[in-house]
């Protein structure tokens, strides 16, 4: 997703917030590959603090983040 106040494709936690309020599935797919593969680690830390705001897709973000971390046990 292109992030109309970024000029990086990184996960920082303004790209995710960006993600939450304004991307749709598409834009969705690389952020939960990532928080799929270590539901643990800071990009999952940040979208789950992201989570708490009443951001579009925070709710999506909620389930995806709840379904990897029960696949995944704690470290």
């Amino acid at each position: 997703m292109k992030h109309r106040h970024l000029n990086h494709e990184e996960f920082t936690v303004a790209a995710i917030e960006d993600i939450l309020a304004r991307g749709q599935a598409p834009d969705w797919a690389p952020l939960i590959t990532i928080i799929r593969a270590d539901p643990y680690g800071e990009v999952a830390e940040k979208t789950a603090t992201l989570c708490e705001r009443p951001l579009f897709g925070a709710p999506v973000f909620r389930r995806v983040l709840a379904a990897a971390r029960r696949a995944t046990p704690s470290p």
